[in-house]
C-alpha cells in the first residue's frame, strides 16, 4: 500500500516561523527595557530639578529684599562635576543688619546673602547635574498704586540645564525649550527644565 507524505518538512518550518517570532519579541523586550532604563534616569533628574528649585526658591523667599539679585543670565556653559569635602563658596562679605530703630531700619545684607545664595546653589547645580548649570531671571513687579497693604509680584523664571542623557552613539532629549538668551550652541545636546515661581 502507498501512502503519500504530504507533510513532510512541516514541523522544521513551524519551529523555523517559533524562532522567528520569538527574536522579535526579544528585541521588543530588549528596547522597551532600554526605554524604560532612560526614562527612569530623566525622572530622577526631574526629582533632583524640583528639589534644586524649591531650595533656590526658599533662599530668595527669605530675602526678598536682595531679590533682583537671584538672577543669573550668564551664557550656558557646562560644568564639570566636582567632590568638594568642604563648602567651596566663599563666605558673604561683612554686611549689617539693624532694626533696632523701626523707623529706619539698616540692611546691607541684601546683595551680600543674594550672591552667597546664588554662588552655593549653582555649585550644588553642577554637582547633581551632568553638567549641569542654570539660567535665571528675576521679575518684580510693583504692587498696583493706590492699593493699600498689597504686595510686589515677584516671579523667578528658572532653566535647569545638563548634558543630554547618552543613548549610544547618540543622546536621549527630552527637553523643553531652552532659553534663547542662554546663547546654547547650535547642536549641543542639553535637556532643559523651566519652572516660574512666584514668591
Amino acid at each position: 500500500m502507498k501512502t503519500h507524505n504530504t507533510q513532510r518538512g512541516a514541523t522544521l518550518i513551524e519551529v523555523l516561523v517559533a524562532i522567528v517570532i520569538l527574536a522579535v519579541a526579544l528585541f521588543g523586550m530588549a528596547g522597551l527595557t532600554s526605554s524604560a532604563a532612560k526614562y527612569n534616569q530623566f525622572s530622577r533628574m526631574r526629582a533632583i530639578g524640583l528639589s534644586l528649585v524649591a531650595d533656590y526658591t526658599e533662599r530668595a523667599r527669605a530675602n526678598l529684599a536682595g531679590f533682583s539679585n537671584y538672577a543669573y543670565t550668564d551664557a550656558y556653559n557646562a560644568s564639570s562635576r566636582s567632590t568638594a569635602t568642604s563648602d567651596p563658596t566663599r563666605a558673604p562679605v561683612a554686611c549689617q543688619v539693624d532694626t533696632s530703630n523701626p523707623a529706619a531700619p539698616v540692611n546691607t545684607c541684601d546683595t551680600a546673602i543674594a550672591d552667597y545664595d546664588k554662588s552655593q546653589w549653582l555649585t550644588n547645580v553642577a554637582n547633581r547635574l551632568p553638567g549641569g548649570t542654570a539660567y535665571v531671571t528675576a521679575d518684580l513687579t510693583p504692587a498696583t498704586a493706590g492699593v493699600n497693604g498689597l504686595p510686589a509680584t515677584r516671579v523667578l523664571n528658572i532653566w535647569l540645564i545638563w548634558t543630554a542623557i547618552e543613548e549610544g552613539t547618540g543622546f536621549f532629549q527630552q527637553q523643553q525649550p531652552c532659553p534663547v538668551a542662554a546663547n546654547i550652541a547650535t547642536g549641543t545636546s542639553v535637556n532643559c527644565m523651566y519652572f516660574r515661581v512666584t514668591l
